[in-house]
């Protein structure tokens, strides 16, 4: 007889992927805590949709940091994403940011800046076949170096 080993409390049936959905943490080097909005995703079997980062940032105080800081993002899962994205948006324009181990470096201008993410987790037989993903947003408000 076969057996079948379940996956640990918590987790999907898929490489270790928790049931709920990832809440990205993401911090600057300074310590300082910037908190995301979700944005569209899809996990579990369940999908719901969303504006865009800009619609879904409005009303929302971004975080006050040094232009230029470094900044981590942890998705919290034990699996990295297959893909990730990282977008900044100013004056309405789209800008892809180069993202190397778990962070990026904010940028050296001041201002208010928008910056959405992506994140998705495919499957490891087939990159065709989705386990998951989800998207968010956040803002930072970037002041001078003193």
């Amino acid at each position: 007889m076969n057996s079948v080993e379940n996956p640990p409390s918590g987790t999907s049936q898929h490489k270790n992927l928790p049931t709920e959905l990832p809440k990205p943490i993401i911090q600057s080097v300074s310590g300082s805590p910037i908190p995301a909005v979700q944005g569209s995703y899809c996990w579990e079997g369940l999908c719901v949709d969303y504006a865009g980062v800009q619609e879904l940032l409005e009303g929302i105080t971004p975080v006050t940091l040094l232009e230029g800081e470094d900044v981590s993002i942890d998705m919290g899962t034990d699996v990295a994403p297959d893909e990730f994205t990282l977008v900044e948006y100013v004056d309405g324009k789209a800008h892809r940011v180069s993202f190397t181990a778990g962070s990026f470096q904010l940028a050296q201008e001041t201002g208010i800046h928008y910056y959405g993410a992506f994140a998705s987790w495919s499957s490891p037989r087939d990159s065709n076949v989705s386990l998951g993903d989800t998207s968010f947003a956040f803002a930072v408000h970037l002041v001078e170096k003193k």
